[in-house]
């Protein structure tokens, strides 16, 4: 448990620096909103093209683990569009208690994987990226599309929204190089790299800043069942998937990993550009990542042995 929450430490730290330059007002919250806005558009999809297009999708246990990670994750969607049934009277507010529960902050995980799981960790996460964020990016928008404010009136509006998402066109192209086997794309490349080096940090220290513990208060029901279904839900359904698939022990706990890891900051960005309830979604966002520094230790620990 202590080596756990060692590796864990220096990303909870550049979430409390992002938080502390905030209160410190060496940035305003709005322009931290911009910094995460150019991350969404430019830092974020450079990223995932990088890890994706590289990623080894032929190694011996990627199959069982990604398959164990996707569905798991489906057991997850489905109970989220379950609580459209609590959820009914607000539409905007359940995308975000939908999006709340479904989505994960990869980079939370990502800059401890090695000393987490070891050099295979942060592979075993690339491979995870590609088809998960892919899948729920896609699930969250036409959840949007169809219960934001800003509701899609025909399967047309509903795919333009697909299409114009910069996180879901990344993962598409970044898959697409890979099984073409593109694996270099000359000064393309180099600059890629370089964008997506600025991304972990820019996004841990925009999750800091972004956290608003006064809007906790707005609505507890749906940050409590939010929270709950993010950071406790999402790693049992995550392990019994693992478990059904054959995965191996080092490929289970990065899955259970993955799966505890706090709301990603993008779905305040998602929220406000499609019609969501965006201070619901910074108050989830809030929760699941206070609340992610001891869940995530545990459920990590517990995996891992």
């Amino acid at each position: 448990m202590t080596d756990v929450l060692g590796a864990l430490v220096p990303t909870f730290i550049l979430i409390a620096l992002g938080y502390t330059a905030r209160a410190a007002r060496i940035a305003t919250a709005e322009q931290f909103g911009m910094v995460n806005r150019f991350g969404y558009f430019i830092l974020y999809p450079a990223f995932l093209f990088t890890l994706i297009s590289g990623a080894d999708f032929a190694g011996a246990d990627a199959l069982p683990f990604i398959g164990g990670v996707l569905l798991g994750f489906m057991g997850v969607v489905v109970s989220a569009l379950g609580l459209r049934f609590i959820f009914r009277g607000d539409g905007p507010a359940y995308t975000s208690v939908f999006q709340g529960s479904v989505r994960w902050n990869g980079f939370a995980l990502l800059a401890a994987a090695p000393a987490l799981f070891g050099p295979e960790g942060p592979a075993l996460i690339g491979l995870a990226f590609g088809p998960l964020v892919l899948t729920l990016n896609i699930i969250c928008v036409i959840v949007l599309a169809r219960w934001g404010s800003a509701r899609a009136t025909s399967m047309r509006a509903v795919l333009d929204q697909i299409i114009a998402n910069p996180l879901i066109l990344a993962c598409a192209f970044g898959i697409a190089t890979n099984l073409a086997g593109i694996h270099d794309l000359g000064y393309a490349s180099d600059a890629l790299d370089l964008l997506g080096g600025a991304a972990m940090p820019i996004a841990l220290m925009c999750v800091g800043a972004g956290l608003d513990f006064s809007a906790l208060r707005a609505s507890f029901a749906k940050v409590a069942t939010a929270s709950a279904m993010r950071l406790v839900l999402a790693p049992l359904l995550v392990y019994s998937a693992c478990m059904l698939t054959g995965a191996g022990p080092l490929a289970t706990a990065v899955a259970v990993g993955i799966a505890s890891t706090p709301t990603a900051a993008a779905g305040y960005t998602l929220a406000r550009e499609m019609g969501g309830d965006a201070r619901l979604m910074a108050a989830i966002i809030t929760a699941t990542t206070a609340l992610s520094f001891i869940t995530m230790p545990i459920a990590i620990t517990l995996a891992l042995r």
